[in-house]
């Protein structure tokens, strides 16, 4: 298997847990707007999955047999995150979001993908930073002192 067929299953593994990341965090909020916003973004992560997955198959790979853990740590670690308050939950999403940016500029840089794979990163990246956007809106938008839903 070759480092970049390795590199994507690796991604494959981290949108498995931000999907599950996202489907976890509704509990902390009840703001309609925020709601659908994380619904949007588990959408989304779960399309990277999808998207990933074909991709590796088509390069001849199979997606890799532990992204159910990185699945359930997801969930895990998304429904803790929601005890500590609403703005708390969107920090550590924004932490999430920025470390994928940074992870698949990484492999970018150093792996040699075809024409296509870059093509889907780069979409998959633009995804990312207008998470990052999404969620910084989304504190700026929870008023002093109402952090606990």
């Amino acid at each position: 298997m070759s480092a970049a067929t390795n590199a994507l299953k690796m991604m494959y593994n981290m949108e498995r847990l931000a999907t599950a990341l996202y489907k976890a965090q509704p509990r902390a909020f009840h703001e309609e707007e925020t709601l659908n916003r994380l619904a949007a973004a588990a959408a989304n992560e779960q399309q990277h999955v999808d998207n990933l997955s074909s991709r590796i198959i088509e390069l001849g790979g199979s997606p890799s047999r532990v992204g159910f853990l990185f699945q359930t740590a997801g969930a895990i670690f998304g429904f803790l995150v929601t005890f500590a308050g609403r703005v708390f939950v969107l920090r550590t999403s924004v932490w999430f979001e920025k470390r994928a940016i940074r992870d698949y500029g990484n492999y970018m840089q150093r792996l040699k993908f075809d024409e296509d794979t870059v093509a889907m990163l780069q979409r998959i990246v633009a995804d990312e930073e207008r998470h990052v956007t999404t969620w910084q809106d989304s504190i700026a938008r929870i008023k002093p002192g109402t952090d606990k839903a």
